[in-house]
């Protein structure tokens, strides 16, 4: 019988496996319960890696193996404001800030408030920022990922989303971005292709490590990245960087955490070996198994356990045994689909819930 690294890697290449794989991602539980003081008395102390070995689970240990930076032509400074943080970038062709607001409370993680791109004026600097910005190997923090992860699950460097994702996302905010590509397509355009030789050269760096797959961060949404917008920018994105990234032996893997039924028909052939994340009923109007009849069985699907359902306030424990053994347990066997979070357990969650998953699958 594989081993679970074995097994986890035939599975996400759409081989037979000789059984389940659960990839349990409770990563930002962990984070917010430990500042919080709250992880399970069990728990403390633990590694993330150790608790999901003690769950049942394979580990999904995504690690930091590219160091950024920029050259010396950029001045970052970073500062607290009276509700968060801030960075400004200085650069020969002018200065942008973006600013962080802190959440509902200390422990959960600030959100992006202000926008570095915040006109047409402001495309000049971003560009540099793109085109200043350096890759370098972090080989240390990878062997130490792989020491930890052993046997017992994958390696990954997730970073470097889709351009355009990256700009209208992070950089300008989604109304924004799309006023932007309206009335200043050629800055945009220019802006795009800054930022796509810069991650093909970060994907080049990622693939010469010995980890086992590199993901996109695009947390990929339909509602804001339409059908059209998506063969436009994504796909072409996609082929070119698979072919970096298979020439490393690596596999390529969008993280899409987003309602993505109306892009899945475009899966297939789009240049990604799996997608991560996807959300099903009852937090999309599509089902587990209708997402994986779009991919065909040329995708890996990893997710189906919406996150709504390891929280009390999502339903019952019943309701959530129901659902593993009515949409999960008739998947047994079916090629390319791992078992995970949708997206993440949230700092609220029921944890029992995941720690039954690895029973009821029968591991």
């Amino acid at each position: 019988m594989a081993g679970i690294r074995q097994r986890y890697l035939d599975t996400l290449r759409r081989k037979p496996a000789d059984g389940w794989v659960w990839a349990p991602n409770f990563d930002y539980w962990l984070a917010y319960n430990t500042r919080a003081g709250a992880v399970p008395a069990k728990y403390r102390g633990m590694s993330r890696n150790d608790i999901v070995r003690t769950v049942g689970g394979a580990i999904w240990n995504r690690c930091s193996c590219l160091k950024t930076t920029y050259d010396s032509s950029v001045a970052v400074r970073r500062y607290q404001t009276s509700d968060g943080n801030a960075v400004e970038y200085e650069t020969p062709v002018g200065t942008v800030r973006e600013a962080w607001q802190k959440a509902e409370n200390e422990f959960a993680t600030p959100f992006l408030c202000e926008h570095r791109l915040k006109s047409a004026d402001d495309c000049a600097a971003v560009q540099y920022l793109a085109e200043a910005t350096r890759y370098e190997a972090n080989l240390e923090a990878v062997q130490k990922a792989v020491a930890e992860t052993g046997d017992d699950g994958v390696v990954l460097f997730m970073g470097c989303s889709v351009p355009f994702i990256q700009f209208a996302k992070t950089d300008a905010g989604y109304l924004n971005a799309y006023y932007l590509l309206e009335d200043e397509p050629e800055r945009v355009e220019r802006l795009l292709a800054a930022y796509t030789r810069a991650y093909l050269q970060a994907y080049t760096e990622a693939a010469r490590m010995p980890i086992d797959i590199i993901a996109t961060n695009d947390n990929m949404d339909g509602r804001t990245v339409s059908p059209s917008l998506f063969k436009k920018y994504a796909i072409p994105f996609y082929q070119v960087a698979r072919d970096i990234v298979h020439g490393g032996g690596k596999l390529f893997l969008g993280h899409w955490c987003g309602q993505t039924e109306m892009l899945l028909e475009h899966v297939p052939g789009c240049g990604l070996d799996v997608v991560e994340a996807i959300v099903s009923k009852p937090m999309a109007p599509i089902t587990l198994a209708e997402a994986l009849n779009r991919l065909r069985g040329e995708v890996t699907l990893q997710g189906g356990i919406p996150s709504v359902l390891v929280c009390p306030q999502g339903g019952t424990r019943a309701d959530f045994e129901r659902y593993i053994s009515e949409t999960i347990l008739p998947l047994k066997g079916r090629t390319g689909f791992v078992v995970g979070m949708s997206d993440n357990v949230p700092p609220d969650a029921d944890f029992s819930r995941v720690e039954s998953v690895a029973a009821m699958l029968g591991l």
